[in-house]
């Protein structure tokens, strides 16, 4: 008994330790099955390429190994529609993803269409870096779950932040591949 509450107490410390590294003013609770998150990250390019990239979801599975694919359903106007599978938690998770523009105010709007896993609500909001270089992405969400994931929540924020800053050097490495500054 004694080494089994031994071996919990290790197990519980592991675990807890793997919650990730979070930057001043990012978010990532989970209270019952949602997830609120805020996470930003720095981008060493000027707010016309990072709002370009972002205008081109569906390229994302050519410059992220974590995007397995990024299918164009649908463009209408503003809105896109896009099919993602997105390796995470060891699985590939299927998306249908619909992401709506706002020019005006470099913000992307995006929505759960159809997933098995989780429905998503959020944005992403592309602004100058406060050091006046570079561009700031930020990312606002709430993500409900649907399905009962089997695995701890400080796992699963690891998930979350890993599949934010994948899509962010993802995107990067697609600027550059378009003729990018850095």
């Amino acid at each position: 008994m004694k080494t089994w509450l031994v071996a919990a107490s290790v197990l519980a410390v592991l675990v807890a330790g793997c919650s990730p590294k979070l930057e001043e003013g990012e978010v990532l609770e989970k209270k019952g099955d949602t997830f609120t998150i805020r996470l930003e990250k720095k981008v060493d390019e000027p707010i016309d390429k990072v709002w370009a990239a972002f205008q081109r979801p569906e390229d994302i599975e050519k410059y992220s190994e974590q995007y397995q694919q990024s299918k164009l359903v649908k463009s209408e106007g503003n809105t896109k529609v896009v099919d993602y599978r997105v390796s995470a938690l060891g699985q590939v998770n299927a998306f249908t993803m619909e992401l709506v523009s706002n020019p005006e105010q470099k913000r992307i709007d995006l929505k759960t269409i159809e997933s098995t896993l989780v429905d998503i609500d959020g944005s992403y909001e592309i602004k100058p870096a406060p050091d006046g270089k570079g561009t700031l992405v930020i990312y606002r969400a709430t993500q409900k779950d649907k399905a009962n994931i089997p695995v701890p929540v400080s796992v699963q924020k690891t998930a979350i932040k890993d599949s934010f800053d994948n899509l962010i050097a993802g995107m990067k490495k697609g600027i550059q591949a378009q003729g990018g500054t850095s």
